[in-house]
């Protein structure tokens, strides 16, 4: 079992071991997270709140640079900021939900129930009262679950955190993604790499699919209902469930994703920290563009700095007697 205590204990628990679905946590490493994440969503809350005020009392016109106008500000940064923030919690949230269900005594398999089974029961029943009834007895049971004191504890899981970079198959890669979730050190191969990005390609062709399909309905029927028309509600809220069911699923991947492209800088021989001076220089221009879609130099800035991450990715593995 984990022996590090308090918030900061479990604050590095819950990043670090984001790819730990064989341990157990303690109440505190859960409820610490969660009050974290209350605040934080009370801040992000009423950033946009003040962002809306400012952009709606203020001389505005609509425009091209409106998205900057509305988020380029300090304001509206520190909004992105935020939801950027709840959207790399994807998986850790999840493996520190299974870990508190195993620490409590009880089966992480009721997961199934208790996060599954809202959204099964809502996506066919819609907007129907009972099934919202027993939506709120299912999120109270998760609740309960989650109060209760350690009765099965389990050794902390050991992730290898410098563990070196090896040729593997798509299976492979795609365990080694998840295991190393949070693990921001060691190497990954070119294959370890690249495999991933074969599979978020064809998942996201698919999400983009399903995605256009359901958007425009989903502006319809408001727009129907808007107009006094008869809506289908219930359906409404089956393609609401849908997009949040995407773009959770999307949350999984987003931590996984960032500590596998700093681990393949770091096998190819490039520091990480210049994946973040890319990073950076990728949000300059992408509000540059924003402001103005016009400017050619920015869009080519845009694709040089793509191809640069490309290259390194490509680079072989760099041996080397320790990591950069």
């Amino acid at each position: 079992m984990n022996s590090q205590k308090g918030f900061v204990g479990a604050f590095k628990d819950f990043w670090f071991r984001a790819g730990d679905f064989r341990g157990s946590s303690t109440r505190g490493q859960y409820w610490w997270i969660v009050l974290l994440n209350f605040l934080i969503a009370l801040i992000t809350v009423g950033a946009i709140w003040l962002a809306i005020y400012i952009f709606s009392f203020g001389t505005h016109e609509i425009g091209p640079g409106l998205p900057v106008q509305l988020f380029g500000g300090t304001v509206g940064v520190i909004v992105v900021g935020l939801v950027a923030w709840f959207f790399y919690q994807g998986l850790p949230n999840l493996s520190l939900t299974i870990r508190r269900y195993r620490d409590a005594g009880v089966s992480p398999w009721l997961l199934l129930v208790t996060w599954l089974g809202p959204i099964v029961i809502l996506a066919i029943a819609g907007s129907n009262p009972i099934a919202w009834i027993i939506t709120l007895v299912l999120g109270l049971i998760d609740f309960v679950v989650k109060l209760l004191p350690t009765r099965h504890p389990v050794p902390l899981w050991s992730t290898r955190p410098n563990e070196p970079s090896r040729k593997v198959g798509m299976g492979g890669a795609l365990a080694d993604f998840f295991r190393r979730a949070g693990i921001f050190s060691g190497r990954s191969s070119r294959s370890q790499y690249w495999w991933v990005c074969l599979l978020s390609i064809l998942i996201s062709i698919v999400i983009m699919v399903v995605t256009m399909a359901i958007v425009p309905m989903i502006i319809f029927l408001g727009v129907q209902g808007a107009s006094g028309a008869v809506g289908d509600v219930p359906n409404l809220t089956r393609y609401f469930l849908v997009l949040g069911l995407l773009i959770g699923l999307g949350s999984l991947i987003t931590l996984p994703e960032l500590t596998l492209l700093l681990r393949r800088f770091r096998d190819a021989g490039v520091s990480p920290w210049w994946y973040g001076a890319l990073w950076v220089m990728n949000v300059i221009v992408t509000l540059i563009i924003a402001s103005d879609k016009a400017i050619v130099f920015a869009w080519i800035v845009r694709i040089v700095l793509w191809l640069v991450e490309v290259v390194i990715t490509v680079l072989p593995t760099k041996k080397s007697g320790r990591d950069v």
